[in-house]
């Protein structure tokens, strides 16, 4: 079987989830054998058995439809989340296909994502939260869903701490790692509750020239707690060591699905502090600090609960029995098994 693997390009521009699962998922299917290559969104000839699309939006709907129309098989991974009810997701699709039907042709973000789902034979959520989101919002039908899980790299089970603390000089912190300036990724609900904590915290990630990084850094310059790091690469060994570290991994973001780097943070001895929306749930169960993103009381709260917790290795035991990258990929191509 030859696989052509399309994801929107401007994953590129950042150390995204996306870009990660895009990577790794590829990596690692042609580590168990599958024929498998990156393609390009503009291409028009496909000499392939089945194309798996990442990430259902607009960059990724004329490929899509391309494909759809030749005949291939179709996989996507829709990496979708709203905080949106499944039923005013539907009922918003209602009344998108009658305003088009009368001549409007405008398209919503939603309408563009359940197009590119009824077009695919198979569609693989990250989680059970997005299947039903799929399933009744996008009004997908059940029997192209199959629930593929995020993974994570099982090298980070084997960082250790004395690199960051060389460098930096601290160690026992609350961390957070992403796209800081990112609204969805929610950090200035992190650095507003840095000012009741007398724990040091520290960001790996950029800020970007708008108003919320504004806001942020307004923040940052009012303390003497919060220490801030640039982006650094995915393989860096330094961001092994960071999160080896840390006391707290912490993640406040709006959503999460479910939020890969929690789970390497984990497997690095990590105590997790995490929102509860967007399926986390499902991935770490009982063995996390849970909060509501908008409820500033209910974060201070989760932290402190994580630096009180003794670390153990039992998160980092059911991370690595159920959601490394290697999983992930025999998971997939069994799902490919069921179309080809």
């Amino acid at each position: 079987m030859k696989i052509g693997i399309a994801a929107p390009l401007s994953i590129a521009l950042v150390n995204g989830g996306v870009k990660t699962q895009v990577l790794q998922t590829t990596k690692h299917l042609k580590n168990i054998g599958l024929d498998v290559e990156f393609i390009h969104l503009d291409q028009t000839h496909f000499d392939y058995d089945l194309v798996h699309v990442f990430a259902a939006g607009p960059e990724t709907v004329g490929i899509s439809k391309q494909v759809a129309d030749s005949g291939i098989k179709l996989v996507v991974s829709p990496v979708f989340y709203s905080n949106r009810s499944t039923s005013t997701i539907s009922a918003s699709l209602k009344v998108e296909k009658t305003v088009s039907g009368i001549g409007s042709g405008i398209r919503s973000d939603f309408g563009i994502k359940s197009e590119i789902c009824n077009w695919a034979d198979l569609v693989l959520p990250n989680t059970r939260s997005e299947l039903e989101l799929v399933r009744d919002g996008l009004k997908v039908p059940p029997s192209k869903l199959h629930m593929i899980p995020n993974g994570v790299e099982s090298r980070f089970a084997e960082s250790t701490p004395l690199l960051f603390q060389k460098t930096y000089g601290v160690k026992d912190f609350v961390l957070f790692v992403g796209q800081a300036g990112a609204p969805r990724k929610n950090v200035i609900q992190l650095l507003k509750a840095a000012s009741n904590l007398d724990e040091q915290i520290v960001i790996i990630g950029s800020f970007y020239e708008n108003d919320y990084s504004r806001q942020c850094l307004e923040i940052v310059n009012s303390l003497t707690n919060v220490l801030l790091i640039e982006n650094m690469e995915h393989d860096s060994p330094l961001l092994e060591s960071a999160y080896a570290a840390c006391k707290v991994f912490c993640l406040p973001s709006l959503y999460e699905t479910p939020g890969i780097a929690a789970m390497e943070a984990a497997l690095a001895g990590a105590n997790i502090s995490i929102t509860r929306k967007g399926g986390t749930t499902e991935y770490f169960r009982e063995l996390a600090h849970y909060f509501d993103p908008n409820n500033q009381d209910q974060l201070e709260s989760s932290i402190r609960n994580a630096l009180l917790t003794e670390n153990s290795s039992e998160l980092r035991d059911h991370i690595l029995s159920n959601f490394t990258w290697e999983i992930v990929a025999k998971k997939t191509a069994r799902a490919y098994s069921i179309i080809s």
